[in-house]
C-alpha cells in the first residue's frame, strides 16, 4: 500500500466523521423541532376542528333537536364543510371515521379503513400524533376521538412535505460535505506528492542499482530534511557496499575453487558413505575422524534367504541386475525415513537409524521402514516373475539400545559404523525370522517405543546366544483383516496360558489361531511345545524362555 494511500485512510476519517456528525446532529435537531412545532400546530387545528363538531353538538342540545337524525346528519355536513375551509394544503387534509372503521369524510374516500395498522393504533388512545400508511402514501397527523358521534378526526399531511425543511438541511449538510472532501483531498494528494516525490525517485535508484548491479549509482537529495537525510546516508552505505563488493570479488574466485573441490569430494563418495558422514567430514576438515560416542540408535538388518539358491539360477548378468534393482528400492526407502546404510554384507543390508543425526522418533521410523521394505519386495517380486527370474524372500530383525558410534578404522580406511551388544542383537533377530517363519521381528526395547505407533503380537521369549538374560520379541504389522487380529489375539492368548502352564488349554488356542490365520509357524511350532510339555512336564526351573542357536 502506497504512502498517499495510508495517509488519505487516516485523514480521511478525520475529515469525514465531524461533516457527518454535524449533518446528523443538524438533521435530527431539524427534524425534532419541525416534529414539536407541528404537533402543536397539528393538534390546535384538530383541537378547532373538534370544537366545532362540540358546538354544533351543543346547539341541538339546547333547541332539543339532537333527536332528530335529519338536524344531526344536517350539523355533522356542517363539520365536514367546516374542514375545508381549515384544511392545511391540497396534500393535507382532514377525514374522519368511525369505531367500525368507515369513513364519514370527506366522501372521495368513502371506504373502510379497519385492515390499516394506524387503524388499532388509534383505537388504543383518543388523541396522539402518528405516522402511518394510507393509500399508498407515508403521511403524519394528529387526530382525537370525539366520543358524542363517536368519529376520529384525524389532520394529516404527507411525510417528505410535513419533513421538507429537515431534508433540505441533510442534502446541504451531504452537498458541502462532499464539496468540501473533494478539494481536502486534493489539497492532501497535491502535498503528498510533493513528499513522496523524493522518496520515489530514491526507490527508482534502488531498483537502478539491482537491475544492473551498478553501485555507482547515486540517489538525489532534493531537501534538507528527514528525507533528504535518509537519501544522504542511503548514498553513504551504497558507496560502502561498493567497496565492499570489490573485496568480496576479490575471495569469490577462491571460493568457487573451494566449492568446485568439496562437490568433487562429495560426488565421489557419497555413493559409498551417508551424505551425513560427508559433511562432517567437511565442517571438521577431517579433524578428530577417529573418535567415537555413545548414542542410542535402532538397527537395522536384513537378508535375502536361500540366496544362494537364487544364485544359481541366474546368470551373473541377471544376478547383478536383480540385486541391484532390489538394494535401489531398498535403500530408497531407507533413506526416506531418515536412515543411513551402514554396510552391505553380500545380499544383507545393515542400516542405522539415530546416527549421526538423533531423531526423536527414530525407532518408529525404523519399524516402518521395515514394513514398507516388505510392501517394495511384493512388486519388486512381481516384476522378478514376470521375466521368468526367482522371487526373493527377505528376513528383517530391529533392535533398539545403546551402541558406539564413530568412523571406526584406520588412518588408511575409515568405517562409519555402530558397535555393540545391540547390534549383535539385531543381526540374532533376523536370523529368527527364519525359525519362527515371520518376515520381521522387532525386540521388547524397539517395541517399547513403538508400541503407540505400530501394532504387533508377542511372538517369544528367547535368549540368543551371548545373552544370559531373555529377550521378548514381537512381530510389528499394519492394517490387517479382522480375521487376522481375531487370529493374533487367539495366539497371544495361547502364550499366556502356555506360560502359566496350562498347556492343554494353551494348546487348543494355538490350534485354533493356526486354523483362523491358515498355517502360522509360531502357532505350530507352540503346538509342537505344548505336545512336548503335556508328555514331560517341565520341572520348577522352567521359565517358558526358548534358548536359540543363531549364530
Amino acid at each position: 500500500m502506497k504512502i498517499r494511500t495510508k495517509v488519505l485512510l487516516v485523514v480521511l476519517p478525520l475529515l469525514v466523521f465531524p461533516f457527518l456528525l454535524i449533518g446528523v446532529t443538524s438533521f435530527i435537531s431539524a427534524r425534532t423541532g419541525i416534529t414539536k412545532v407541528a404537533k402543536e400546530f397539528l393538534s390546535y387545528k384538530v383541537t378547532e376542528m373538534f370544537k366545532y363538531c362540540r358546538r354544533q353538538e351543543d346547539i341541538l342540545t339546547e333547541t332539543g333537536l339532537i333527536e332528530l337524525e335529519g338536524y344531526q346528519t344536517l350539523a355533522q355536513k356542517s363539520a365536514d364543510e367546516y374542514s375545508e375551509t381549515i384544511r392545511l394544503s391540497e396534500t393535507g387534509y382532514f377525514f374522519a371515521f368511525d369505531s367500525n372503521g368507515d369513513i364519514i369524510f370527506p366522501e372521495s374516500d368513502a371506504g373502510n379503513i379497519s385492515d390499516y395498522e394506524f387503524y388499532s393504533k388509534m383505537k388504543k388512545s383518543n388523541k396522539g400524533l402518528l405516522t402511518f400508511t394510507y393509500r399508498e402514501s407515508e403521511r403524519v397527523g394528529y387526530y382525537m376521538y370525539f366520543e358524542p358521534w363517536d368519529w376520529y378526526i384525524v389532520l394529516s399531511e404527507i411525510e417528505d412535505i410535513f419533513y421538507r425543511d429537515a431534508n433540505n438541511i441533510k442534502k446541504q449538510v451531504a452537498y458541502t460535505m462532499g464539496i468540501t472532501l473533494v478539494f481536502a483531498i486534493g489539497l492532501i494528494l497535491f502535498f503528498l506528492t510533493k513528499v513522496t516525490n523524493p522518496l520515489r525517485n530514491m526507490v527508482n535508484t534502488m531498483k537502478e542499482i539491482i537491475t544492473s548491479n551498478d553501485l555507482s549509482q547515486r540517489a538525489r537529495v532534493e531537501y534538507d530534511d528527514e528525507v533528504g537525510h535518509l537519501a544522504t546516508w542511503f548514498n553513504r552505505m551504497v558507496g560502502d557496499l561498493e567497496m565492499a563488493y570489490n573485496q568480496i570479488k576479490q575471495y569469490a574466485y577462491k571460493s568457487v575453487l573451494a566449492k568446485n573441490s568439496e562437490e568433487k569430494i562429495r560426488h565421489i563418495f557419497q555413493k559409498y558413505v551417508p551424505g551425513e558422514i560427508i559433511d562432517e567430514v567437511l565442517k571438521t576438515k577431517g579433524q578428530n575422524l577417529l573418535l567415537g560416542k555413545k548414542q542410542t540408535t535402532t538397527i537395522l538388518f536384513s537378508d535375502i534367504r536361500s540366496f544362494t539358491t537364487i544364485s544359481e539360477k541366474l546368470s551373473a548378468e541377471e544376478l547383478v541386475l536383480s540385486l541391484n534393482t532390489y538394494f535401489n528400492i531398498m535403500v530408497g526407502i531407507i533413506i526416506d525415513h531418515k536412515g543411513i546404510i551402514d554396510k552391505f554384507i553380500g545380499d544383507a543390508i545393515m542400516s542405522i537409524f539415530g546416527a549421526p543425526v538423533l531423531h526423536e522418533d527414530d525407532p518408529l521410523q525404523a519399524v516402518i521402514t521395515g514394513l514398507e521394505m516388505l510392501k517394495s519386495l511384493e512388486g519388486f517380486n512381481r516384476k522378478q516373475v514376470k521375466m521368468g527370474r526367482p522371487v526373493f524372500r527377505i528376513g528383517i530383525g530391529l533392535n533398539t539400545g545403546e551402541v558406539v558410534v564413530g568412523n571406526i578404522g584406520s588412518n588408511q580406511k575409515l568405517d562409519y559404523t555402530c558397535i555393540g551388544d545391540a547390534v549383535n542383537l539385531a543381526s540374532r533377530l533376523e536370523g529368527l525370522t527364519k525359525m519362527y517363519g515371520v518376515q520381521i521381528i522387532i525386540s521388547e526395547f524397539t517395541h517399547a517405543q513403538t508400541a503407540s505407533g505400530i501394532k504387533a503380537r508377542e511372538i517369544d521369549s528367547v535368549r540368543v546366544k551371548g545373552k544370559i538374560k531373555p529377550v521378548k520379541i514381537f512381530e510389528p504389522y499394519n492394517d490387517v483383516p479382522k480375521k487376522t487380529e481375531e487370529g493374533y489375539r487367539l495366539f497371544s492368548e495361547g502364550i499366556s496360558l502356555y506360560r502359566n502352564r496350562s498347556f492343554d488349554e494353551a494348546l487348543q488356542c494355538f490350534k485354533h489361531a493356526n486354523s483362523v490365520l491358515g498355517g502360522d509357524m509360531p502357532s505350530s511350532l507352540y503346538e509342537d511345545r505344548c505336545n512336548e510339555l503335556i508328555q514331560n512336564p517341565p520341572g520348577e526351573e522352567w521359565d517358558g524362555v526358548f534358548t536359540a542357536k543363531t549364530k
